[in-house]
């Protein structure tokens, strides 16, 4: 009896009250909620005048992860979702004045046995080339992203947009 007990009470300390097999939330529905909040306590031209970026990239991400964790404490988002949301702010180019998001391909493989591409079996493929996607990255400007065969984004993040 005292072994169930000790589990119980274990199980209620490690997993913060909840169940250990509990799901993990989607943290993307509870970023966009809080995004406008966010935005309005560390805009991205962060004391600096209006049209800039932010004084420093790392001014403006220390920000965030200050109102995130304030948002946590009074429950508008859960704990865990901290961290993937302010990673939203270090995808960004708030701070770093003439850098830009850059949609880079990215080489995908072509699995010849399912005619399927491997990381998305959804689409059909005859070659690699077939399953070419891409991947958001941050460039210091629009000419080294074009020089990596990239496409010059026109989102301040790499992180999806919340279509506000």
């Amino acid at each position: 009896m005292r072994y169930v007990f000790a589990l119980g009470v274990f199980t209620v300390l490690v997993a913060g009250g909840q169940p250990a097999y509990a799901a993990k939330p989607d943290c993307e529905p509870f970023r966009c909620a809080v995004e406008t909040a966010v935005a309005a306590r560390c805009p991205c031209n962060l004391g600096v005048p209006a049209g800039t970026v932010a004084a420093n990239h790392g001014q403006y991400v220390s920000c965030v992860a200050k109102a995130v964790r304030d948002l946590a404490k009074a429950g508008t988002i859960p704990n865990n979702c901290k961290g993937k949301i302010t990673r939203c702010a270090a995808r960004s180019i708030c701070g770093k004045g003439g850098f830009v998001t850059c949609q880079v391909p990215v080489p995908g493989r072509c699995d010849p046995a399912t005619g399927t591409c491997v990381k998305d079996k959804s689409v059909a493929c005859l070659t690699d080339a077939d399953c070419t996607g891409t991947r958001c990255k941050i460039k210091s400007s629009a000419d080294l992203c074009t020089a990596a065969d990239g496409i010059v984004g026109t989102s301040g993040s790499c992180c999806a947009d919340c279509g506000g």
